[in-house]
């Protein structure tokens, strides 16, 4: 076992070089590529244009992004606590879930886009529009995740639980949702890809400050050096989101298998 686990930790160290390598090659050919065809610095700039960008307004994108990552992780907390609260109540009751279920589905069609102005209209230009739509944006795959692994818990292990004059409550503290956690920990890395995204979606139609806004005054002054600086930063950001998630869920359900 103790040969497999660092064999396996060889790999995933291996593949981060690997991926590494890959976006310096990139880097460097479109380095290179861009100047020998004369491409305009305001229609594509070179790597070396947006790090120098990252160097000369390093103050002004670090606030921009605190504005961002607090609205991001705001909305994705508050996504996970009533994706979850949602999903066991409609586990619990068959009723209910037969009623809301659709309702749910039928929300996700709605394109975020289109009513995410409403929001600033209804509640200005601070966190709370933002955090909204983070929420709604997130909320879908974490509960719909979730439910879908409570309701797959082994009936045979209910049946137990029940011969051991175990409770409701106790069934799903102790056997449901422990079942359910590797489809829930799915739907949180899905929402951990959207949160940040949700975040400047609702900057970019309305905000005082954020990578958003400044994403979109950049777009407007064909600062597009500064538009890549904030691209790579909403990125960079997702991934270490989406990595520290993963890092949890090893050690949450050290029982499954890589």
């Amino acid at each position: 076992m103790k040969h497999e686990h660092l064999r396996k930790s060889g790999f995933l160290q291996n593949s981060v070089y690997l991926s590494l390598l890959i976006l310096v090659i990139m880097a460097v050919l479109l380095e290179f590529g861009l100047k020998l065809f004369n491409i305009p610095i305001w229609i594509l700039p070179t790597p070396s244009i947006i790090f120098k960008r990252f160097l000369t307004d390093s103050s002004m994108l670090l606030d921009n992004t605190i504005t961002t990552l607090i609205e991001a992780g705001l909305g994705f907390l508050i996504a996970i606590v009533v994706g979850v609260a949602v999903a066991i109540i409609l586990y619990t009751s068959k009723r209910l879930r037969s009623i809301f279920y659709p309702v749910l589905v039928g929300s996700q069609t709605i394109p975020i886009i289109t009513i995410a102005p409403l929001f600033v209209l209804w509640f200005g230009y601070g966190l709370l529009p933002k955090i909204v739509v983070v929420v709604l944006m997130c909320f879908f795959p974490i509960c719909l995740s979730f439910l879908s692994g409570l309701l797959e818990t082994d009936p045979d292990m209910i049946e137990l639980m029940k011969t051991m004059s175990a409770s409701k409550v106790q069934t799903i503290l102790h056997c449901s949702i422990p079942s359910a956690l590797p489809s829930f920990f799915s739907g949180l890395k899905i929402s951990a890809a959207y949160c940040i995204t949700a975040a400047v979606i609702g900057e970019w139609l309305g905000a005082k400050a954020g990578l958003g806004e400044l994403m979109r005054r950049s777009m407007h002054s064909y600062s597009v050096d500064l538009t890549f600086a904030a691209i790579i930063i909403v990125t960079s950001f997702s991934l270490i989101l989406l990595w520290f998630i993963q890092w949890i869920e090893k050690r949450v359900i050290f029982w499954k298998e890589d």
